[in-house]
């Protein structure tokens, strides 16, 4: 039923397993998954693809034809062929009936449902300017209390995604949709998975309703989205526990 794409670039190996482990701790096992790989040879402290493959998983190395973040998902998603995409960064992780949930509203949705979100949790630090002390904070990521407008007006979810981006890890596409719009746009640096949402969706100023999609949001939380130094994405471009791109990768 679902591809699972996890994009990594030169992620610590600690963020890698428990993002495979918790995949693998799914309680809905109709999956296959793609572990796309851009980390430079030079940089690899482990090895990514033994690590990937000792879960049964597929490892590809990013080609360079394939750009950025963005390019890392369209390889992954090339390779396989199962009509539902979950996306899930490298260092997030998901809660094990993820899958099984999306599977049931996703067999509860109607047809012009094309996008599936989730809430996640989600912890980051502030440094106090007062007292120099680190508050650690925690709330839900994708939760939001205005969501009576989407439900209204489905077929605007346009304008919803402007100022609502789901995170990918939370995100399930239908592979039809995602083939239809071309995939993500790796000229991007950042914003690349919210942009192809809004194609798949549709632009009410160039699009008649009847031929829009629909965007869903359900109320769970289905895993954790890691916010900090080490973000697989940092600014729209990978980065890890070792130094981050220089401008000449990015």
């Amino acid at each position: 039923m679902f591809d699972v794409i996890v994009p990594i670039y030169r992620i610590s190996e600690e963020f890698i397993l428990r993002a495979l482990d918790s995949i693998k701790a799914q309680s809905f096992t109709d999956y296959e998954v793609y572990v796309c790989d851009g980390t430079p040879e030079e940089h690899q402290i482990y090895d990514a693809k033994a690590v990937v493959e000792c879960y049964g998983f597929n490892y590809i190395r990013q080609d360079p034809s394939h750009q950025r973040v963005g390019g890392a998902r369209n390889q992954a998603v090339a390779e396989g062929s199962n009509p539902y995409l979950a996306f899930l960064d490298g260092d997030d992780y998901w809660y094990s009936n993820y899958l099984a949930e999306l599977k049931n509203a996703i067999e509860k949705s109607i047809s012009k449902v094309e996008i599936w979100a989730v809430v996640l949790d989600c912890e980051y630090v502030l440094i106090s300017q007062r007292t120099g002390k680190e508050h650690r904070m925690s709330r839900p990521y994708g939760h939001y209390p205005d969501q009576t407008f989407l439900d209204s007006f489905p077929s605007f979810a346009y304008y919803w995604l402007f100022g609502h981006p789901p995170a990918p890890t939370g995100t399930i596409v239908r592979r039809e949709a995602y083939e239809a719009v071309g995939g993500y746009d790796e000229s991007l640096s950042i914003g690349e998975d919210t942009e192809m949402l809004m194609r798949i969706v549709g632009d009410p100023r160039k699009i008649a309703e009847e031929n829009r999609h629909y965007y869903e949001i359900l109320p769970l939380i289905g895993g954790f989205h890691y916010i900090g130094l080490d973000n697989t994405t940092n600014r729209g471009s990978q980065s890890s526990v070792a130094n981050n791109r220089t401008p000449d990768e990015i």
